[in-house]
């Protein structure tokens, strides 16, 4: 069954993107346990953490008295007080920040929706869309989804059943490789950002180093002080004027520049370590993320 009631189909031009909730955006599991609790007095244990089924992951075999008692409660509870999965409300602010309009495509009765939009509420979700499917009772394989997701044309469809995805013919090789490519751009800007971080790290730790009379800047002649000094102008003026464009062999090509330049200078200061001593100049890059770990 799908409900318009609280939500009628989308009219602006904003991409969607449908996202599941239970197991997506909100811990239909940890909720499981507690109405367990709260309807029977007893604290659920783990036993299959990776089972899918909440009554299969605590190992929950519910009589036919047992299940209506707790349906009762859960119906009255359950779905209007869910916590969130960590990071599900940080990325649905990002995503709407960018523009995207989510929309709620739920398997969970429509009798409940308006329980489901005040637990959006209570974590500030910026979704007011639900949609809700219902489900084949008599073929439980039967994606239940299928329409709703090939009328929504969604950007992106997030969701953590593998059924809900079957026979769904909408675009969905454009968005096997839409995926693909932008993990690829993705890693692309990493790689980017990586190179330029390094050098931005080496270059100011460097200056920060040399102006340090208690270190090498201390014992660096003024001549080589100058040298250095010069070199790192040099890259500052060039980050402030490339780092929008460059790209990673851009950064890394500078980096090089600058290191050969000073490492002949340094490695006078510690001729024993041929370099400057790890403990003087911050570490950059990788070193500088192992070190907070």
């Amino acid at each position: 069954m799908t409900t318009d009631s609280t939500l009628s189909s989308t009219t602006n031009l904003k991409p969607i993107i449908a996202l599941d909730c239970d197991g997506v955006l909100l811990d239909y599991h940890a909720t499981f346990a507690q109405i367990y609790e709260q309807t029977f007095g007893k604290k659920l244990t783990v036993v299959s953490p990776n089972a899918h089924y909440a009554e299969r992951k605590y190992n929950v075999n519910f009589n036919d008295e047992e299940k209506e008692e707790f349906k009762q409660v859960w119906n009255e509870y359950g779905w209007r007080r869910m916590p969130m999965h960590d990071g599900s409300l940080e990325a649905c602010l990002l995503l709407h920040e960018a523009g995207y309009e989510l929309i709620c495509v739920t398997a969970m009765s429509s009798d409940f929706i308006e329980h489901r939009l005040e637990n959006f509420r209570l974590h500030g979700f910026p979704i007011d869309k639900i949609i809700s499917s219902g489900y084949d009772k008599d073929n439980f394989n039967n994606n239940p989804k299928r329409k709703i997701i090939e009328d929504l044309n969604p950007a992106v469809f997030v969701d953590d059943l593998r059924r809900n995805f079957n026979n769904i013919q909408y675009e969905l090789e454009r968005m096997i490789k839409d995926s693909e490519r932008f993990a690829e751009e993705d890693k692309k800007v990493k790689y980017r950002v990586d190179a330029k971080n390094e050098l931005e790290s080496y270059v100011y730790s460097l200056k920060i180093e040399i102006a340090d009379k208690d270190k090498s800047g201390g014992k660096l002649s003024s001549e080589e002080k100058f040298t250095i000094e010069k070199e790192i102008d040099e890259k500052i003026k060039w980050l402030d004027e490339n780092q929008a464009t460059a790209q990673v062999n851009d950064f890394e090509t500078q980096k090089k520049i600058i290191e050969n330049v000073v490492t002949p200078i340094m490695a006078k200061l510690y001729p024993e370590q041929q370099s400057l001593p790890s403990s003087d100049i911050p570490a950059t890059g990788d070193e500088a993320n192992k070190c907070e770990l």
